[in-house]
């Protein structure tokens, strides 16, 4: 619909002020629309919907604000921690369904109902961003159906019109959701998708039996076959425990998270600090509201955001560009390419005057950082581990000569390079001479690739992945492997970091083959002295494809190939924040300081992430349309490298 702030009334009220994109504030249509479906809205009730609290339809742009629910939406749930037990899908259904209730006594129908468009608090769920549907929906009807495809109704697939019974059909699909981690029609494209929902029958595997019926009764096709909301209130309706809990133990942690996060940012600041901004953007309101400087992800109604900058305790009339931590703003200037070829790593200096960057030449290079030109190349000399001519290796393939990954050492004296036939070569960035570091395994002669490598923070351990044998440790003085670490059996390390620390050692992985998506998908801690596991953060059911450490040490990233950007609490071992990338097409992630977080994509682009404001701040463009392999921050916070068919360099102003 628009962008969404987070606000406070002047009674303290905190609430999502949302307002109208201006290409649908300048259609007159919609407006009417629009004044119709909130009008309609105020009279909704029930505890279990997003009160609207105030609304000015005829406001340059327009305008609603409805009462803000703080805790994640039933998509992050699900995806953060998999699927909710029995007893938690009834009670949320039940919820939904007196939610559902109160809307059609309001003469609405919700027209979008999905996990994302559901707030999970400890009290109950919570339907938000229903009264604008329609308005919409007729807007776009000239090219368009406004819904969700894999938890819209047959009729509205079909762009007729639909009752309240499309709402049930939808409820139906998202406790099919809660139920099992996954829609009741599959994924896949658009098209695909939305003739399943017409045609097909769902998929109900996985479903408690005793809820099996009453969800398939709501996915008939035909909406006079579907039960009313009484009915299934009945049949859903399930106390709480004792102490009123219904969801698991970790959501309730991660609603615990949200509430600390928005107490953080929304404190009445002490003395000596800037003064929260009154913000009036808009004409006259009957409503002052304040922005509180919470980003998207926390405004759960939130289809977009940001965040305004305001100077002296005054509002800018327009947005401004999202400060990080310290308060700069990013402003990216032009990309600069500084190797026109494959590039699938990138790394900086501990002092960040250098950087290195790998690919499918076998050649790690080194450049200039403030001068953006080469400083020296290294060429890898492919090591042939068995006792024939490796044109006649079973498997042989040309990745033998990549170089895949690229390490600087603490001191900055070294540089540590992963290749594509199994050795690591230890360059000495003075006398530009390696030490080769041997193949292990010379029994199986295709599984060969050391995939990546870190050092720790003493430069005395290296860690390298090895394709289908997890994670070996190397004595770096030694030049020998003292530890092999098993992440699971037939699992995949897709990413490993030691924190900044060096106490822990995390790994990423999955049990697929790199690329491939794998049925489960391993976050795992390891303790760097004694080399035991110490935790498993997350066992999702989709890979991880890349991680990284804050520069404190207290967060660590986790990039999935679902599109969700995760973040984790290191010392809690609890998630914190999550990010929906757009689509699934993010590929890496690196972390900077003051608060960036740089995510690559297929697309072509680099977005810098505000993680203390949970939104992307910047879009960074390289020039390239192909995707993004690998991406590094300079430790000024002021340099972004990134890899793909291209090395591409931006410095951030």
């Amino acid at each position: 619909m628009g962008q969404v702030f987070l606000g406070r009334s002047r009674g303290g009220r905190l609430v999502a002020v949302k307002v109208v994109r201006p290409e649908l504030a300048d259609d007159a249509g919609f407006r009417r629309r629009f004044a119709e479906e909130v009008a309609a809205a105020r009279r909704a009730g029930g505890f279990y919907t997003a009160q609207v609290v105030d609304a000015d339809p005829a406001a340059d742009p327009p305008w609603l604000v409805t009462a803000f629910i703080s805790g994640p939406s039933l998509q992050q749930a699900v995806q953060t921690f998999g699927p909710l037990p029995a007893h938690a899908v009834g009670v949320l259904g039940a919820g939904l369904a007196e939610g559902l209730t109160a809307i059609h006594a309001a003469g609405l129908v919700h027209r979008d109902l999905k996990p994302a468009n559901i707030v999970i608090a400890a009290d109950g769920p919570r339907v938000i961003d229903f009264g604008i549907a329609r308005a919409l929906d007729a807007t776009h009807a000239s090219t368009a159906v406004v819904g969700t495809p894999g938890f819209m109704s047959p009729e509205q697939a079909r762009g007729i019109q639909v009752g309240p019974a499309s709402d049930v059909f939808a409820l139906g699909s998202v406790l099919t959701f809660a139920a099992t981690g996954r829609g009741p029609f599959g994924t896949g494209t658009v098209e695909g998708i939305v003739y399943r929902v017409v045609h097909d029958d769902p998929d109900l595997s996985g479903i408690p039996a005793h809820l099996t019926e009453m969800i398939a009764a709501c996915l008939a096709k035909d909406p006079a076959r579907r039960p009313g909301l009484p009915l299934i209130l009945d049949r859903l309706a399930a106390p709480t425990g004792a102490d009123g809990a219904w969801l698991p133990p970790a959501v309730t942690a991660m609603i615990g998270e949200y509430d600390r996060e928005l107490a953080d940012h929304t404190r009445t600041p002490s003395s000596g600090r800037p003064p929260t901004a009154r913000v009036r953007p808009w004409r006259p309101n009957r409503r002052d509201v304040i922005v509180a400087g919470l980003g998207a992800a926390a405004v759960a109604a939130a289809p977009a955001a940001f965040l305004l900058h305001s100077s002296r305790g005054h509002a800018s009339d327009h947005p401004a560009p999202t400060p990080g931590r310290s308060g700069h703003v990013l402003r990216p200037g032009p990309p600069v390419t500084l190797h026109d070829g494959a590039v699938w790593s990138v790394t900086f200096s501990r002092d960040g005057r250098t950087l290195a960057g790998t690919g499918e030449d076998g050649k790690a290079r080194l450049w200039d950082v403030a001068t953006r030109t080469p400083a020296k190349t290294f060429t890898h000399q492919v090591v042939n581990p068995w006792p024939k001519p490796l044109d006649q290796v079973t498997g042989y393939n040309p990745r033998f000569t990549f170089t895949l990954s690229a390490a600087f050492s603490p001191d900055g004296t070294g540089l540590a390079v992963a290749n594509g036939d199994g050795t690591i070569d230890l360059w000495d960035l003075a006398t530009g001479n390696a030490t080769t570091l041997p193949y292990l395994d010379k029994s199986e002669e295709w599984n060969t690739a050391v995939a990546i490598v870190a050092f720790d923070r003493t430069g005395g351990t290296l860690a390298a992945t090895y394709n289908g044998a997890g994670v070996r440790l190397w004595d770096v003085s030694a030049r020998k492997s003292e530890t092999a670490l098993t992440t699971g059996p037939d699992y995949w390390v897709q990413s490993l970091a030691f924190s900044p620390s060096g106490d822990l050692l995390a790994t990423a992985s999955g049990n697929g083959n790199p690329g491939n998506t794998a049925e489960d998908g391993l976050l795992q801690l390891w303790d760097s002295s004694s080399h035991t596991k110490i935790a498993t953060l997350s066992d999702a059911n989709t890979d991880v494809n890349s991680l990284a450490f804050s520069p404190d040490g207290r967060t660590l990233a986790n990039l999935r190939n679902d599109g969700l950007l995760q973040l984790w609490d290191v010392t809690r071992r609890s998630p914190t924040r999550i990010f929906t990338t757009p689509g699934s097409d993010a590929t890496c992630v690196a972390f900077g300081p003051d608060g960036i977080l740089a995510s690559g994509f297929k697309d072509g682009t680099v977005r810098l992430w505000d993680v203390t404001r949970r939104e992307s701040a910047t879009v960074l463009r390289s020039g390239a349309e192909d995707r993004i392999s690998c991406v590094a921050v300079g430790p000024d916070g002021r340099t972004v490298a990134a890899g793909g068919p291209r090395l591409t360099m931006w410095t951030i102003k």
